[in-house]
Order: structure tokens, then C-alpha cells, then sequence
């Protein structure tokens, strides 16, 4: 959850390992910047998809737009803030938790804690290695400050581990 922007994003690797048919994809134009410090993003199309939230006996079910971003990361979907808003979503992500109303009792949504902190690392280097990119590709003369840089290590995202129970 993005309580930062409006946009909901869904990674190309998560969309070809779901085996979302291409006739579902439409065209967008839309661009952002923030994933990644100082690089803009090109989204290569957008897909309507249910989200399901909760139990068998106490769910709710919305459509919502998802933004197809053309990189890997070790989270499947960023839902961004006007999700939350239409959902009445309550997150809280010190506890990685995210509440909303359900037609029953208060929908709870856990988050894992060491799967969070994988996923920040995995984050992190593909930033790395995307910003060392850029570097050899313009000479060095990128816009974003490289004093503070980490080294970029090669990170494949091919394989996001399973969610642990």
C-alpha cells in the first residue's frame, strides 16, 4: 500500500506469472517517477482486475485499474492510495496491517515482517543496479547525487519466494 500516490501498480513479471491473457491489457501513456530516485517510469499498459479481500464469510470484492510497470520487484502489486480510499482501508504500517469494513465484522489483513524486509532488500538493489546503469550509460553525468550510493550487485527477481504462513 502507497498511501503516497493514486496510482495502483502491477509488475510485468507478476502479470505474465498470473498467465493474464494480452487481450486484457490496454494501451496507457502513463509515466512516474518515485519507485526508483530520479528515474521515470514508463507503464507499459494497464489490466482491470477483482481483488478479493477477507474470508469466505466475510469479504469484499472490488475492480480495480492496475497501472503494468516494466520491471520486477519483490512485491507482487502496489495499491495506491485512492484503492484505500474506495475500500474505506485503514493502514497501519508499523504492524503491517490493513483494515477495512467488512460486510460482517473488520476485514484484517496481516503483513509478514520478514517477507517485508526481503522484499525491501530485493528493492534496494534493483535500485542500485538501475541507478549504476544509468550512470555508464549518460558518463556519469546523471542527475541524482552518487556520493552516497551503494554498490550495484546483480539481482534476479525472477524468483519471488513464497509467502511464508
Amino acid at each position: 500500500m502507497d498511501g503516497g500516490s493514486s496510482l495502483n501498480l502491477i509488475y510485468e513479471d507478476t502479470v505474465r506469472k498470473m498467465g493474464i491473457d494480452s487481450s486484457r491489457i490496454k494501451p496507457s501513456t502513463t509515466t512516474f517517477k518515485g519507485v526508483i530516485t530520479g528515474i521515470e517510469a514508463h507503464c507499459t499498459g494497464t489490466v482491470t482486475l477483482e481483488v478479493v479481500y477477507g474470508s469466505p464469510r466475510n469479504f469484499i470484492s472490488e475492480e480495480l485499474i492496475f497501472d503494468i510497470v516494466p520491471f520486477g520487484s519483490g512485491c507482487h502489486t502496489v495499491l495506491g492510495r485512492t484503492s484505500s480510499a474506495r475500500l474505506n482501508a485503514i493502514p497501519h504500517y508499523a504492524y503491517l496491517k490493513l483494515k477495512m469494513p467488512g460486510p460482517n465484522s473488520v476485514i484484517t489483513i496481516n503483513g509478514n515482517t520478514e517477507c517485508s524486509l526481503q522484499t525491501e532488500e530485493q528493492t534496494t538493489n534493483f535500485a542500485s543496479e538501475v541507478h549504476a546503469s544509468e550512470e555508464a550509460t549518460h558518463g556519469g553525468k546523471h542527475t541524482t547525487s552518487s556520493s552516497k550510493r551503494t554498490r550495484a550487485v546483480q539481482v534476479d527477481l525472477g524468483h519471488i519466494p513464497p509467502h511464508p504462513k
